[in-house]
Parts: structure tokens; sequence; C-alpha cells
């Protein structure tokens, strides 16, 4: 098909080969997307910025949602998305269709409306 669609497989980036659990956070989503812009990735076609896993608490909160870390996301996850959205990219975050991640995080197994719901008003663009 010569219609424009899949020209390309997705590009991007994902926080865990840099540092784990220790990359999850607001800050380093930021600054990727910052370098995207600044290097010339985002000119190459590069566009998802993704967190992997440990962005979270350890448990839901009582309405049972997703609570992102307030150490790692202090003005939580929609700020970061919007600004990452305003320089023409992306915003991506891990989760897992089993009852906890892979690190021990809350999965979205019993969740799955729920969490997309949640995620769609943060303005997450994939989730991993």
């Amino acid at each position: 098909l010569n219609n424009g669609l899949g020209r390309s497989p997705a590009l991007g980036w994902n926080s865990w080969n840099v540092g784990g659990c220790t990359a999850a956070t607001a800050a380093n989503a930021l600054g990727t997307a910052k370098a995207f812009v600044s290097l010339g990735l985002k000119d190459l076609g590069y566009q998802y910025v993704n967190i992997d896993d440990c962005w979270a608490t350890k448990t839901r909160n009582s309405n049972g949602d997703i609570v992102p870390d307030p150490v790692k996301w202090p003005n939580g996850v929609k700020v970061v998305a919007d600004q990452i959205h305003e320089m023409g990219l992306k915003f991506g975050l891990y989760g897992c269709s089993g009852t906890m991640t892979c690190e021990g995080y809350p999965g979205s197994q019993g969740y799955e409306t729920k969490d997309a719901t949640l995620l769609a008003s943060w303005g997450v663009d994939y989730w991993k």
C-alpha cells in the first residue's frame, strides 16, 4: 500500500536502558524530549519518549488509581505529557497486564478500563 502509513518503525527512547528504576522520572522524560529536539532527532522521525517500570507508587490509591511517584513526578504525569506534546513529541508509560509489573508495581489486571481512562486523561500516547 502506498498510503503513507508504516513507512518507518515507531522511533523513540525508553528509560529502562538508561538506569532501570532510577531513570523513571519526569526529569529524564523532559530531558530526553528536549534532546530529541536540540539534536535534530525529532526531525529524523523520533517521536516517542517512553518511561519504563517504576514510575508509580507501589500501591493504588483509595479510588483504585495508579499513582505517580510524587518524588519522581512532583507535578504529576499530565504536566510532563503536555510539555512533551508541546514539543511535537509523544509520551509513553510502562504497565503490565498482570497484577504486578516486573519490579512489583501495580499491574492493570482487573483495572484495564480504569487505567486506560486515567492514562488517556493524562495524555499518554503509548502504553507499553
